[in-house]
């Protein structure tokens, strides 16, 4: 999870935002996850970041909560 982190906070620094596609998201939270989107959104919080968009199966896409301070 450390390596992800590292990975998004690398992107929305360079970037602005960062794409993370349903095969990187597998290793961490699997398909067949119990309230699996509910689990990123707490890891983006944790972070400082905001989920910005999430499609089921495809790509969650983050970038820096506006309200964090």
């Amino acid at each position: 999870m450390h390596i992800l982190a590292a990975r998004i906070e690398t992107d929305i620094v360079t970037q602005g935002f960062s794409a993370v596609y349903d095969s990187e998201l597998c290793r961490v939270w699997p398909m067949n996850g119990c309230e699996r989107e509910k689990k990123i959104i707490l890891f983006a919080e944790e972070h400082g970041w905001r989920l910005r968009n999430y499609k089921d199966g495809f790509v969650a896409i983050f970038d820096k909560d506006p309200s964090a301070v």
